[in-house]
């Protein structure tokens, strides 16, 4: 900062927005207010004491989140403070509030005018806090949705317990082995009765044993095993992955497609018309289109009638055997992100694994039938176990869990179609993006609504 600017901003920051005299200050009502803790409240405060720096210096008109948003909402009912002490004698001149006036072009105006802001925030202050300055599609969308509510809400502290959430396979874990001992006795004490014998317990602990077994080799091979198959070699950097593949990687070959769609939207390709539920098509793309992209084209121009340049939504996504990802698949797996051979057989075994683990319970029963007991103990339930924690659904290995978290924290602030194709419809914001997600919420409820009709 030049020294003019440090001046300023030592201005804004000795400011105290608390009077003394007041019985509720201004933290208290913002805290209430926003059913915020002191410690988020006071976060929000300094924020804002930067968003109102950038309003000043910033060679562009400045919008906040919505988190500063309320805080400045707030200084603005203390109506005397804010315009006749801090305005003038802090900021040397007064800071109006413009809302939107509503309509496209100016929701297009806002999203571009927050990401200049972050770009000046990054400029004068480092990164943003993104729980406070959150990407424009969480500005947007999610935030502009909050309205306020009750204030008390009762206390749940176990949700946020990282314990629980690092052992919650315990319980189900544990259930099935003291499920299994009682079951164990039980059969133990009715054969003893049909017997006319004193039980020995000896089948029951034969359950035990069974049972420590199975628990044992679903851990083992939760932790050992299924890192040793999703863990190939890494590589030295972080690979630079286009939206297609980070979509593709993060979300298959459903993430890849709808990625695919936003670059053609975004640039004017393809135009979503909401009330038809079609796509019709605009013109050609003065950029070079990727692979996927390109299918996406020709399947549009198949599939429209020679006087109709629109085509369904649902027939353009739906069929994914129009379209070709094996140039995606390889360039993923070329980079160590994608399980290849055994491994991908292994991993990607069909069916839920809860569903095969259930399978493999079956089949113990009958083979309980046909092997001696002892036999049966020591073989099906390491085998059941194994079945049940060799489950890797996504087929990525253990460096693209890496890769994909960092991007999911570079692109935080990133480019539109970098979010999109990482967390889907619900980063579609600005400008055609916001039609492609209402098209997009526009057909799931019809299907909603279609299979809950009973049809």
């Amino acid at each position: 900062m030049l020294e003019k600017q440090q001046q300023l901003y030592q201005r804004i920051c000795a400011y105290e927005l608390d009077d003394p005299s007041h019985e509720i200050g201004f933290l208290a009502h913002l805290m209430r207010a926003n059913g915020w803790s002191r410690l988020l409240a006071l976060a929000a405060i300094e924020e804002y004491r930067k968003f109102v720096f950038l309003a000043l210096e910033a060679d562009h008109q400045v919008t906040p989140s919505d988190q500063v948003d309320q805080v400045w909402h707030l200084h603005l009912l203390f109506s005397d403070a804010y315009w006749n002490d801090f305005c003038p004698r802090v900021l040397g001149r007064p800071l109006h509030h413009h809302p939107t006036k509503g309509g496209q072009a100016e929701r297009d105006r806002f999203h571009e005018l927050y990401r200049a802001t972050i770009h000046s925030y990054r400029q004068h202050f480092g990164e943003p806090p993104a729980d406070l300055w959150p990407p424009v599609d969480v500005r947007f969308g999610r935030d502009l949705q909050m309205q306020r509510g009750k204030i008390r809400r009762p206390v749940r502290p176990w949700r946020d317990w990282r314990p629980w959430r690092r052992w919650r396979w315990s319980v189900p874990m544990g259930g099935l082995l003291i499920g299994l001992v009682v079951i164990g006795s039980a059969l133990a004490t009715a054969a003893a009765e049909t017997s006319n014998e004193p039980a020995s317990g000896s089948e029951g602990i034969l359950w035990l044993m069974a049972s420590i077994l199975l628990a044992g080799s679903f851990w083992i091979t939760f932790d050992v095993l299924r890192p040793l198959l999703r863990q190939p070699s890494e590589g030295r950097g972080m690979p630079a992955l286009n939206e297609l593949e980070l979509a593709y990687l993060a979300r298959g070959p459903s993430g890849a497609l709808e990625a695919a769609l936003a670059s053609l939207v975004q640039s004017g390709v393809l135009l979503p018309n909401r009330d038809r539920r079609s796509l019709v098509a605009l013109g050609e793309s003065e950029a070079p289109l990727q692979d996927l992209a390109q299918q996406m084209v020709r399947v549009h121009h198949t599939l429209r009638g020679r006087s109709n340049a629109e085509v369904s939504y649902q027939d353009i996504i739906i069929n994914h055997q129009r379209y070709s990802f094996t140039a995606l698949v390889v360039s993923l797996q070329s980079r160590q992100l994608l399980l290849r051979g055994r491994r991908k057989v292994i991993a990607l075994a069909p069916g839920n694994p809860i569903a095969r683990f259930m399978g493999g319970v079956a089949v113990a029963q009958y083979l309980f039938m046909l092997l001696p007991a002892v036999v049966w103990l020591f073989l099906v339930p390491p085998a059941l176990g194994i079945s049940l924690a060799l489950s890797v659904p996504s087929g990525r290995t253990l460096w693209a869990e890496r890769v994909l978290e960092y991007y999911s924290i570079a692109t935080i602030h990133g480019e539109a179609l970098q979010r999109v194709a990482l967390l889907g419809p619900r980063a579609m914001t600005g400008g055609r993006l916001d039609d492609l997600r209402g098209l997009i919420e526009d057909v799931e409820a019809d299907q909603a609504a279609y299979a809950g009709c009973g049809c």
